[in-house]
């Protein structure tokens, strides 16, 4: 199977180059003209210059982390293979490349797959707790009527929890399926729902977490909590990979180390040398610094490789990506997936400063971050209190 590549974003589409699969073995070449952009699109595991790569065998079935970013985790890879599977494909015969050729032009980032299956814009407005309902019921098995509906408006966003793509106006109160051109005072949002292991006021609580980190300051996308009459909300965040209905280049830390999310394999010293070489930012690297603390001290263990982005602008330099997933969670044994000054419990305020002393971040601006996190978390129950 063979896949052309586009890469397009800030509203330039190019041809990146060709990725190709022969049984178990994944391929790709770059083409020539986007060799001369000098664009580096993943610059540690898939470097621009000419010649055919292999994937490793050893990461994600051997997809390069650059394409293997594109493909959805969780809910979107259930919607994904569900399809697959209703063409009579079975689970064993499906690999990596079938999944992009689903994708096609919608996932995550700027970069495009093609031949692609595309499906026609739809106008009417989105029911927020229909498609909820039915999002359950695909997780129990039971249902398959929406599930073209579900993949496309899933946006191939990441996660375990169902969610959807959906254009939403500057005022929050109009929700619309989204074609291929954003109207004028809408944006795009991922809307999640809960699914039936969790806790029912799930998108009340990670709005409010939401705001707890931008009190922390942490850079957050804007956020919502859209109302619901069957939960406490369904919690929305605004796409930091679309800019004015046009796209821009994300890799996860994942994607660009080969770092596996599911097992504990990165830590916060891996983060912030990531940080610090891929920016070359001095506050990108404490924006780092601030997600560590704030993650340690609002009990969010599910800090993985998946969970940090970073961002490609128009002149080819890095930033990190506003931060997500920003929840109280247990973690694998009760530790923080990312270790602190090599501890996953226990962890300390001398283990933070001390990890932040590495790269060049001060004793006391560290001090001062674990402060301001604690103000914030304070503010935890008064605004259940006052939201729910």
């Amino acid at each position: 199977m063979n896949l052309k590549v586009f890469y397009n974003a800030y509203g330039e589409r190019q041809l990146m180059g060709l990725l190709s699969q022969r049984e178990e073995r994944v391929f790709f070449e770059y083409a020539s003209d986007f060799i001369k952009t000098g664009l580096e699109t993943s610059p540690f595991k898939l470097p621009l210059r000419p010649g055919v790569f292999e994937g490793d065998p050893l990461f994600a079935g051997g997809l390069f982390g650059l394409f293997n970013d594109s493909l959805p985790d969780g809910w979107g890879c259930l919607l994904l293979d569900r399809k697959l599977q209703r063409q009579k494909r079975s689970y064993d015969e499906i690999g990596p490349l079938d999944r992009l050729f689903l994708v096609g032009k919608d996932p995550f980032g700027a970069l495009e797959y093609e031949p692609a299956e595309e499906s026609e814009p739809c106008e009417s407005a989105i029911l927020l707790d229909a498609l909820a309902r039915e999002a359950d019921k695909i997780l129990k098995g039971s249902s398959e009527e929406m599930l073209d509906e579900l993949i496309r408006l899933n946006g191939s966003s990441g996660g375990a929890r169902p969610k959807i793509t959906a254009l939403v106006s500057d005022d929050k109160k109009k929700i619309i399926q989204g074609g291929k051109e954003t109207p004028e005072g809408f944006s795009f949002w991922l809307i999640k729902f809960s699914n039936k292991t969790d806790r029912h006021d799930l998108g009340l609580h990670e709005y409010v977490y939401s705001l707890i980190a931008k009190k922390a300051g942490i850079n957050m996308p804007e956020t919502h909590l859209f109302p619901s009459k069957t939960t406490s909300g369904h919690f929305g965040i605004k796409r930091f990979d679309r800019e004015g209905g046009k796209k821009i280049h994300t890799h996860t830390a994942c994607g660009l180390l080969h770092a596996d999310f599911r097992i504990p394999c990165l830590n916060y010293a891996d983060l912030l040398k990531l940080t610090q070489l891929l920016t070359k930012n001095q506050r990108d690297v404490e924006q780092m610094v601030r997600l560590m603390i704030f993650n340690v001290k609002a009990g969010n263990k599910d800090d993985h490789s998946k969970n940090f982005t970073f961002l490609l602008d128009k002149l080819g330099e890095w930033r990190l990506a506003p931060a997500y997933d920003l929840t109280r969670s247990n973690g694998i044994n009760g530790e923080q997936t990312a270790l602190v000054n090599g501890k996953g419990r226990d962890i300390t305020d001398d283990d933070l400063i001390k990890e932040a002393q590495r790269y060049n971040v001060s004793s006391a601006k560290t001090k001062e971050m674990i402060a301001q996190t604690e103000d914030a978390l304070a503010d935890y129950d008064k605004l259940m209190k006052e939201l729910r």
